[in-house]
């Protein structure tokens, strides 16, 4: 090979040749995206399960021409068992667990459908009260009683199952509790009362009830804190929300259910609050919680504030638990603790005296006497000498009136009263002095806890 060919070495000698125009470059395209194979099953199973859960609540308001309601329930009964076989079909054969995954999950979202369409027909044949009338699109008919109560066992045979076969697929060591819970809340759907006020009570208790095992159980386990296991401990959440929403969208909703709503509120952000460590923040919320609940309480007790037999019955009705809800957020608060303590006992004090000087029935006296011995003991134990001292004058004053209208009413229930509240604190002072010790170890504990919530950041 001549040294001319090599095309990297060029001979000094050559002469060079005459350089031939070069065709314009053209301008150099971009490189095209990279295919991300994750985000596009991400977004199909996203889209995926937005259907699935658009059709299962569409059904509870879907209506056809043939066929009866029962026959249309197990249409939607089946809905699930369809998607608890897509996931057995995509793990076994496909091997895809995600897919697998995403069918459970929707499995467990479809699951509060059928119990609210469930409830409709157990309605219709065991309702509470007068049988409301509701748009045809909303109505579901149970033929008879039979057939409503076969439906129900039917559904807890099937639905039950895949319940727990999806939360052992989402979490493993938790499936067997979080089924309990899932199962015990759609339960509640099924209750044959569609009144506001009963309504919200239940699914208030339940909400309670929910938080308070998800924050004691499931909070601080790390398997439920990926996307999935946060998943399984939102799923007993749906039934109470649907029932919530049941009262909203079909029947009226009256002043008591959004004060019942409000006691919700507070009270689902006082237990948030265990958990939460800056001190501003368990102030705020511990305000936040106290002032919804006060504010739910008095809207609540507007509604039958006339049911009362006497004025001060209804003060101490109304100021009583106002106090306490005080006093219970000090619980969850940090600096400013001490601060909704004497709120809660100036209340407690204050209501009981106006409720004294409306008129001297045997509660209002009563509540005096009890109310001030009480505030009086703490004081004492806790050496708060203006505590002692406020709630020794208010129970002297409760006193005072259960001695002179039982002298001058002869009144057999104020003796009764009297006698009954001094064997109460003597045998209460036996007990103390009994357990004295642990009552103390009980006390410091407490007092170390709370202290460590407030320094800890």
């Amino acid at each position: 090979m001549e040294l001319g060919e090599n095309p990297l070495i060029a001979p000094s000698f050559a002469p060079e040749p005459p350089a031939s125009p070069e065709p314009p470059a053209s301008p150099a395209r971009p490189p095209g995206p990279a295919f991300d194979a994750d985000a596009l099953t991400r977004a199909l199973r996203i889209a995926g399960a937005v259907l699935v859960v658009a059709s299962a609540s569409t059904f509870m308001l879907q209506r056809w021409d043939s066929g009866d309601d029962l026959l249309r329930y197990a249409m939607l009964v089946g809905q699930s068992v369809l998607l608890a076989m897509a996931a057995y079909f995509v793990g076994l054969t496909v091997r895809e667990g995600r897919s697998a995954r995403t069918f459970l999950a929707l499995v467990l979202a479809t699951i509060p459908a059928s119990f609210a369409v469930l409830g409709g027909l157990v309605y219709s044949q065991f309702h509470l009260e007068t049988l409301p009338v509701l748009p045809s699109y909303v109505s579901w008919v149970a033929p008879s009683k039979a057939a409503a109560l076969l439906a129900v066992a039917g559904t807890l045979a099937i639905l039950t199952p895949l319940a727990f076969v999806s939360f052992l697929a989402l979490a493993r060591k938790q499936a067997k509790a979080l089924t309990l819970a899932f199962c015990a809340a759609n339960l509640l759907v099924l209750i044959p009362a569609r009144h506001p006020e009963v309504a919200v009570a239940i699914a208030g208790v339940a909400l309670i009830a929910l938080l308070r095992l998800d924050l004691v159980r499931f909070v601080h386990v790390p398997q439920l804190d990926t996307i999935e296991g946060k998943l399984a401990r939102a799923m007993p959440f749906i039934a109470p929300v649907i029932i919530l929403g049941r009262v909203i969208s079909l029947y009226h909703v009256s002043i008591p259910f959004g004060g019942g709503l409000l006691v919700i509120a507070g009270a689902l952000l006082w237990l948030a609050l265990a958990g939460v460590a800056p001190t501003w923040k368990r102030d705020l919320g511990a305000w936040c919680s106290a002032l919804l609940a006060i504010g739910g309480w008095a809207m609540c007790f507007s509604d039958f504030a006339q049911q009362f037999a006497s004025p001060s019955v209804s003060v101490l009705a109304l100021g009583l638990p106002i106090s306490a809800l005080l006093f219970l957020a000090s619980h969850r608060a940090g600096a400013s603790a001490k601060a909704l303590v004497d709120w809660s006992t100036v209340f407690a004090l204050l209501t009981t005296l106006i409720a004294s000087s409306l008129d001297h029935g045997l509660a209002a006296a009563f509540c005096c006497i009890a109310v001030g011995v009480g505030v009086a003991v703490w004081g004492a134990a806790t050496r708060a000498r203006l505590r002692t001292l406020l709630g020794g004058l208010v129970a002297v004053w409760g006193l005072v009136l259960q001695v002179w209208f039982a002298i001058h009413a002869d009144s057999l229930y104020r003796w009764a009263s009297l006698t009954a509240v001094g064997v109460l604190l003597i045998v209460g002072s036996a007990f103390v002095e009994k357990h004295r010790v642990r009552i103390a170890q009980i006390w410091s504990r407490a007092a170390e806890r709370r202290a460590a919530g407030y320094t800890h950041a």
